[in-house]
């Protein structure tokens, strides 16, 4: 039976512009988590409406401009690009180059739940002031679709390409659509995977201020704390991320290095709420079970958890639960203290950090955890050395969306 491979990785947020430096940093505690003031007078981005918000603490990352560098084949449009769309296209030449990857017979699905956040600020700017339109070349970001049609464009890539939205589970949804499309269409030799959100905007953070979703807390260590008592919520995280997935005979056939193997994904919705997961945790314990029998291993064979846990009240609760009756004295892990909720691109980017886990044999810390709420799992809160062959991967998502991925080191 053909397995599926991961043969390249980018990623570009607050802890690095690559996927090792990003790797690195997350190992060493650095965090992206940080404080920042709006432009309360500015009056061509909602003219009085800044003080509404009053959530200033995020997981920023730089902000590309038009006068960074970037590779050569970018200056066909980096100039109108929105700040996303130019991180989710160094995340893909990253993961691109990385593989090798050199066929067209390839397809895209990369996904933004907020594409072109700073230009729909200058839309509405444009619009108050009774302007007939902005540069029509800018107002394409706003498409949810924007990014992924870039990547045909410039890489001349030819097979489907779409873009998916499905809440916070966006990024395991990629991978299995991903890895669908490589089942049914052999003519394909390969799926660029990714997703990508800069939402740290006032439109965005104002939509989660006003459900109760973000963090209060003004000390950075108690912003994003999951699985701490003293959790209040989440921070919101900017960062792009991308892999390359492939058929592995492919791979191993045109000599390409194998970060890890995809051995099975799972997907379960339960209805319970429109923001909070069941409150049974039904469908956490549901959905690692069906990836582990999709995946063919036991839950004894599993030694490490990238949890979902966004720091929010109820969801890590819920999530360290399910995750201690199934997986007793497991290493458990959430990146988010580090980065925030990045959103479309948060599955993405926390299997990439679980692969290179597994490939180095080191499991990154729990940030800012003090008091646990818990001792049902090991919570590193340094970097801790461990071999791990099998690992699973958790996304949770509004509107009762769960999913997780199994994921196997490659050591052949």
């Amino acid at each position: 039976m053909e397995q599926y491979a991961v043969t390249g990785i980018g990623i570009y947020n607050g802890l690095g512009s690559t996927a090792e430096s990003s790797w690195q940093s997350l190992l060493a505690g650095n965090t992206a988590v940080q404080q920042f003031d709006w432009p309360e007078d500015d009056e061509t981005k909602f003219p009085e409406t800044h003080s509404a918000l009053t959530i200033k603490t995020a997981a920023l990352s730089p902000k590309l401009t038009k006068d960074d560098p970037h590779p050569e084949l970018f200056d066909r449009g980096w100039a109108n690009w929105d700040p996303n769309t130019r991180a989710c296209l160094m995340s893909v030449d990253e993961a691109v180059n990385d593989s090798n990857l050199t066929s067209k017979n390839v397809g895209v699905v990369v996904s933004t739940f907020g594409s072109g956040t700073s230009i729909r600020l200058e839309i509405f700017s444009a619009l108050n002031k009774g302007s007939k339109k902005i540069s029509p070349r800018k107002s394409l970001n706003i498409g949810l679709d924007f990014p992924a049609a870039q990547i045909s464009a410039l890489y001349k890539v030819e097979g489907p390409n779409t873009s998916i939205d499905s809440a916070c589970t966006t990024g395991i949804t990629n991978i299995d659509h991903a890895i669908m499309a490589l089942k049914t269409k052999p003519e394909l030799d390969a799926m660029i995977v990714g997703g990508s959100d800069h939402i740290a905007e006032p439109i965005y953070m104002y939509w989660f201020q006003s459900l109760g979703a973000l963090s209060p807390a003004e000390d950075l260590r108690m912003a994003s704390c999951p699985f701490d008592i003293d959790r209040s919520g989440f921070v919101m995280g900017e960062g792009a991320a991308t892999m390359i997935i492939e058929p592995l005979s492919k791979a191993l056939a045109r000599g390409a290095k194998v970060y890890g193997i995809v051995r099975g994904t799972g997907f379960v919705t339960i209805f319970d709420s429109d923001t909070s997961p069941d409150k049974d945790g039904r469908g956490a314990r549901e959905v690692v079970r069906k990836a582990m029998a999709n995946a063919e291993v036991r839950p004894e064979d599993i030694q490490l958890i990238n949890a979902h846990a966004t720091s929010t009240p109820i969801g890590d609760f819920i999530e360290y639960d399910a995750m201690s009756e199934i997986f007793p004295g497991r290493n458990c892990v959430s990146n988010k203290g580090q980065v925030g909720h990045t959103m479309a691109g948060a599955g993405i980017l926390e299997t990439i950090y679980t692969l290179q886990s597994m490939r180095d044999g080191v499991i990154p810390p729990n940030a800012n955890l003090r008091n646990p709420i818990g001792d049902g799992l090991q919570l590193p809160r340094e970097s801790k050395k461990f071999d791990v062959k099998y690992a699973i991967k958790n996304s949770f998502g509004f509107g009762g969306r769960n999913a997780s991925i199994v994921l196997e080191r490659y050591d052949r």
